[in-house]
């Protein structure tokens, strides 16, 4: 069975294109599923596949249902039902028994956001007085800006930057190519920032450690929580200290606020790079203000 999943993960490196962690999450899940089969039922070749049922399935959520939560559990059965379509494919499977097993119902909780004026503060909260300083800067305004995944914003090149003014050429999730727009604002800090940073060690990398070296996506968190808190102690009646702000909150921030100002959702999904539009609409949401604003508009009882 470990054989299969090698075979599954490397389906999904070289022809799925999926990211390192994504990889690494379903390697993390079928380990776990396939050492429990062997555990509890003495299941570990291939051919025992043939030998599983609902019964297994329903184990094993039980068992992580008495460790972990819901989540946790809903994200491992998501795993295990890729991996069975995959098998089905390959004929290894005759029936996918994942079909009639339901996850946990978990709770959908949007992802945080900035406000603008709270957007604003964070971009003046770099110390610009340093190389470093105009590079966090120059970062901030690509991935608020441009509305970037944290990987695309570390695996940027000078190429992608160069290939068409005023555009940025983003590889996103399974090398899928999107062109999105670059601001003029955005523009100008990349532009200092390449003039003041020293030479780097790989001349298409974009954004580079005090060493030299590409800038890691977990270096990028960390960049956007410390410009955070010199916000917050800044500016502090616009920004919370204690509020978790995920470089995510970012690309979050770029799609309301896109859609506050009124641009369309199918411009906003070929913008972030969604497949499907319902990924797109979980993203972008309106405040409650917006809402009573829009029925006291359109409704024929509110003008009563």
């Amino acid at each position: 069975m470990n054989e299969w999943v090698d075979a599954f993960i490397e389906f999904g490196r070289s022809e799925k294109r999926w990211s390192p962690d994504t990889l690494r999450a379903y390697e993390q899940d079928l380990r776990q599923f396939t050492a429990f089969l062997e555990r509890e039922f003495s299941l570990k070749e291939a051919p025992d596949f043939s030998k599983l049922s609902a019964l297994h399935f329903r184990a094993f959520a039980s068992a992580l249902l008495n460790e972990n939560q819901s989540v946790s559990v809903a994200r491992k059965m998501s795993s295990l039902r890729t991996f069975f379509k995959y098998l089905k494919r390959k004929n290894q499977v005759d029936r996918n028994w994942l079909a009639f097993i339901p996850s946990p119902k978990t709770e959908k909780k949007l992802p945080n956001f900035l406000k603008i004026e709270e957007v604003l503060e964070l971009m003046r909260a770099p110390d610009e007085s340093t190389w470093l300083g105009v590079r966090d800067k120059a970062l901030l305004e690509v991935l608020y800006g441009c509305g970037l995944r944290v990987s695309e914003a570390a695996d940027l090149s000078r190429e992608q930057l160069n290939a068409r003014p005023g555009w940025i050429r983003v590889m996103g999730k399974g090398s899928k190519e999107r062109w999105v727009p670059l601001t003029e604002l955005a523009t100008e800090c990349l532009e200092r920032y390449f003039r003041e940073r020293p030479q780097p060690q790989d001349e298409e990398d974009v954004f580079i450690n005090w060493r030299r070296t590409r800038l890691s996506a977990r270096s990028i968190a960390r960049v956007v929580a410390r410009q955070l808190l010199r916000a917050a102690q800044l500016s502090p009646e616009w920004v919370d200290a204690n509020r978790k702000i995920s470089p995510h909150a970012l690309r979050h921030s770029f799609a309301t606020h896109l859609l506050s100002a009124g641009a369309d959702l199918r411009s906003i999904q070929e913008l972030l790079g969604h497949s499907r539009l319902s990924t797109t609409q979980r993203y972008t949401h309106l405040n409650l203000g917006e809402i009573v604003d829009a029925y006291r508009d359109a409704h024929p009882l509110s003008k009563k």
